[in-house]
């Protein structure tokens, strides 16, 4: 044999930002260029350039499961067709959107296209802390009916969100009822982890680092007394929230392997470390993936181990917790998450 096949770049899951824009303000987003001190002028979707990008991934790698974010990416003209390529290039995909834009069609059209989850924030199931965090009026009755909607189409289909803040952690427990009542088996609960621009309404999210863990056993006797499984998703480090302390939560905890851990990508080809981080790892209009993955392995970026964390034996497992979230605060990966402050 002449020439031997070149064995494909691996991917487990990357999070495809699909768009920039979003119809809603939520106090607690994460988006790096929403940080007050930036003052980015977001951009319209812009489908061409996005379906470029995933078209160049897909020829890159093989991707186990790309989550289409953004930004809103139901604002995004020909939603449908970015998600029928992934598909068809063999990827599992998800929707994470606020669910106040989905139609009938578009549930449809998912439904069809074999999507395997579709997440929506219901931060409350009182409709006025909802929409005084996301800060559009009438966003709670939107979502909710469109989750129902959704749950209507395909059992276990739907993923509730529920980001803990100090806004809503007092409704913790007839917001899990009001997921029972949905009849998922299935919640992601995350905490409010600072950036962009819930830089600027951190007084009105940011928990105690006491609240947290009560705010966490509220959560865990609640999936336990309703049969759900719940999911966190921001790390989170392991001496404030001690995974073993909420036997019903299961807690992600952050690796700095670039071609295990999740990779966000935006609809302009810049990869990153993940969708809390600002650092550009680089383009993969300009340069493969495997070469940004190996080019950013081989740099002491990502190896060095906070002070704070310096000795600990959770170390390996925990990394510090978010310490995206202090590269937008700080500038450095090498600080450990806030909550350690």
């Amino acid at each position: 044999m002449l020439f031997k096949r070149r064995k494909r770049l691996q991917i487990g899951i990357i999070i495809f930002e699909v768009t920039d824009a979003c119809n809603q303000a939520c106090k607690f987003c994460y988006n790096y260029f929403k940080a007050p001190a930036l003052q980015t002028t977001i951009a319209e979707p812009d489908y061409k350039l996005a379906n470029r990008t995933l078209k160049k991934l897909l020829h890159q790698a093989d991707v186990g499961s790309i989550s289409f974010s953004g930004g809103e990416p139901m604002l995004v003209p020909k939603i449908h067709d970015l998600v029928f390529r992934a598909r068809l290039g063999g990827s599992s995909v998800n929707i994470l959107t606020n669910g106040t834009l989905l139609t009938d069609d578009d549930i449809a059209i998912f439904n069809d296209l074999g999507v395997a989850a579709i997440q929506i924030p219901l931060l409350s199931d009182d409709a006025a802390i909802h929409d005084a965090i996301t800060q559009r009026p009438g966003s709670w009755a939107k979502a909710w009916a469109n989750a129902r909607r959704v749950v209507g189409v395909r059992e276990k289909w739907l993923t509730p969100v529920l980001i803990i803040s100090r806004m809503n952690v007092d409704s913790i427990e007839s917001t899990m009822a009001m997921y029972g009542l949905l009849g998922v088996k299935r919640v992601m609960v995350n905490r409010f982890n600072i950036g962009g621009l819930g830089i600027r309404y951190a007084e009105d999210l940011v928990l105690s680092n006491d609240m947290l863990r009560d705010a966490f056993r509220r959560v865990d006797k609640q999936a336990e007394k309703l049969g759900i499984k719940v999911y966190s998703g921001v790390c989170t480090p392991m001496c404030v929230l001690d995974p073993r302390e909420y036997p019903n939560i299961i807690f992600s905890h952050c690796t700095t392997d670039l071609v295990s851990r999740p990779l966000t990508i935006s609809y302009r080809g810049d990869v990153r470390f993940c969708n809390h981080s600002p650092r550009v790892l680089g383009n993969i209009h300009n340069e493969s993936l495997e070469e940004i993955i190996g080019n950013s392995a081989s740099e002491e970026y990502y190896s060095a181990i906070p002070e704070q964390c310096a000795g600990c034996a959770l170390w390996e497992r925990c990394k510090g917790g978010c310490r995206a979230a202090s590269e937008q605060l700080f500038g450095r990966f090498d600080m450990a998450d806030p909550l350690i402050r």
